[in-house]
């Protein structure tokens, strides 16, 4: 059954533009053993060039950025990973909460000796991006933060209102009703995220293995939890942030909706906000070149390095 979902997502919901099977690819996994993590990552160095960090959304992996990555590799030294705990790189649940994986975002910017960095966090990278810049403001020139929660309460869908604020739907997330909410993940991955944009077949492939993994499924519930007692801290921090934050969102985003993207601009004391008209949740790939273009005017402008 899982299989035939599979197939079903590769035949309905894939790109029809062909994929070369000789051209390498730069999302084949490549691990790091960074601390405690086996950290998956992809990389273009660029020298004398602006650093720029990507992280992955969920139920995403940096794969998310295939479409963006030869326009970036041109202009920036490029590094993309999967936040520990979610895509393929590994965590436990005690790692599982946006402060303690802020922790990891610079443990990763000392292992590839990036001093300071842009950093980008989508979806669940809004929260651990906003606590890096809480905590380690001094190693970022600036921060985009897109599709994600940032403040306490987010306006989100009832769904995922209901699995943040009950323990209970968690624990059936987590058990019961497991195999269901790890088919509704994948559908949005692969569908329900996107207005219009149709990720690859190598893609639909890797979001299908990381929904249907059972440590990285029971990594999400348990990071969800964490937004009980992580947000609200965030919350009190958000107009002490003084690092450049380009706030962007996809219009139609059916699961944390754009109204805080206004929200969070009115709380940072130093920020642009850009909201696409043809995007949702996952606004980055539906907005494409618009949202290249933007974050390379934001990273190469003013926010440049000094």
């Amino acid at each position: 059954m899982t299989q035939a979902l599979l197939n079903t997502a590769i035949a309905n919901f894939s790109s029809t533009a062909s994929t070369s099977t000789t051209a390498k690819d730069m999302f084949t996994p490549s691990y790091a053993m960074i601390g405690k993590h086996k950290v998956r990552y992809a990389q273009s160095i660029k020298a004398n060039a602006p650093n720029l960090v990507l992280l992955n959304g969920f139920p995403q992996s940096i794969r998310m950025w295939e479409s963006a990555w030869s326009e970036l590799a041109k202009h920036f030294n490029l590094l993309a990973f999967d936040i520990p705990g979610f895509g393929l790189s590994s965590a436990d649940k005690t790692d599982m909460s946006p402060r303690a994986l802020s922790a990891k975002i610079i443990e990763v910017f000392d292992y590839f000796n990036i001093d300071k960095a842009h950093l980008v966090g989508p979806d669940v990278g809004v929260p651990i991006t906003l606590a890096t810049a809480i905590d380690y403001p001094e190693r970022l020139v600036s921060i985009n933060i897109f599709d994600g929660p940032g403040s306490n309460p987010p306006a989100m869908s009832p769904i995922l209102k209901a699995v943040i604020n009950y323990r209970l739907v968690r624990w059936l997330a987590a058990g019961l009703n497991k195999k269901a909410i790890m088919k509704t993940n994948f559908n949005a991955a692969v569908k329900d995220g996107y207005h219009h944009y149709q990720p690859n077949e190598r893609a639909i492939k890797e979001y299908y293995e990381i929904t249907h993994n059972e440590q990285a499924h029971q990594n999400s519930i348990a990071f969800f939890g964490s937004y009980q007692r992580d947000l609200p801290w965030i919350e009190e921090n958000l107009t002490k942030i003084q690092t450049p934050t380009l706030i962007t969102w996809g219009k139609h985003d059916p699961f944390v909706l754009a109204s805080n993207a206004e929200y969070l601009s009115s709380q940072l004391p130093n920020n642009k906000v850009k909201i696409f008209e043809n995007a949702s949740h996952f606004s980055a790939e539906d907005a494409g070149d618009e949202y290249v273009e933007l974050i390379k005017d934001w990273c190469l402008g003013e926010h440049q390095l000094k």
